[in-house]
């Protein structure tokens, strides 16, 4: 399920304060392939992944297009869209433990047995009885990165999966992210780690984004390549 923002602007007016996040996006993430989005802090990367999921918080007003095969709040709902939030522990509801929400989780949808994508996310089985307050913040990401996989999406999006993982860990959550795209799904990466993501080659695609813009996008050899200060700042450090 190839997603699209076309000419996509969102304005986040708070009644105290007003800024503009995304600035007439154009972004592609194709089936089949890892598409990673990369920039400063602050620059809109998430609300990217919040509009492609229907997660836009209620204080934004956004123009242009999503297209994602349907409404992205009600292909997210039936688990056509998957979504790992920055903070994983979003993804659970507080007080209850996660193995219980995962097993919910899993018989609502159907498609993934708990172990199955546990195992995929390399989230230890044995801590699955604990609230979401009393894991890591590695943990309970990779306990939503399982959430995500339930149901099998179509469009799989996912916001920092390796942040506070130890490298071994983080290079199998990269490795099962290649495999997933390779059997179809479109996946977007949101991602700081670039380090890891040049050493393993697993982005088909890279976008770059600045203050709100794209400004730079394609092949990842070709976005890594490119003679710009800015987009060489991410890659330079790693002889790209």
């Amino acid at each position: 399920m190839t997603a699209e923002l076309i000419d996509f602007t969102v304005r986040i007016d708070t009644g105290r304060w007003s800024e503009t996040v995304l600035r007439s996006i154009d972004l592609q993430v194709p089936d089949r392939q890892i598409t990673a989005l990369l920039g400063e802090s602050g620059c809109g990367k998430s609300m990217v992944a919040r509009a492609l999921t229907g997660h836009l918080p209620g204080t934004a007003a956004s123009s242009g297009e999503v297209r994602v095969g349907g409404s992205a709040r009600a292909l997210w709902e039936d688990g056509r869209i998957g979504y790992l939030p920055q903070a994983g522990i979003e993804a659970f509801a507080a007080g209850k433990g996660v193995g219980g929400q995962l097993r919910e989780r899993a018989q609502r949808f159907g498609r993934w047995s708990v172990e199955r994508a546990c195992e995929a996310a390399r989230y230890p089985v044995e801590m699955s009885e604990l609230n979401p307050d009393q894991h890591s913040g590695g943990q309970i990401q990779r306990a939503a990165l399982a959430a995500a996989l339930l149901s099998a999406p179509s469009l799989l999006v996912v916001d920092e999966p390796t942040e506070s993982l130890d490298t071994e860990t983080g290079v199998a959550v990269w490795r099962t992210l290649r495999k997933y795209a390779d059997s179809g799904p479109a996946v977007l990466t949101i991602t700081q780690n670039v380090q890891m993501l040049v050493a393993l080659a697993v982005a088909d695609r890279i976008v770059v984004m600045r203050e709100g813009w794209v400004v730079a996008a394609g092949p990842a050899g070709d976005v890594a390549r490119l003679d710009e200060p800015y987009v060489q700042g991410f890659f330079r450090p790693f002889g790209r």
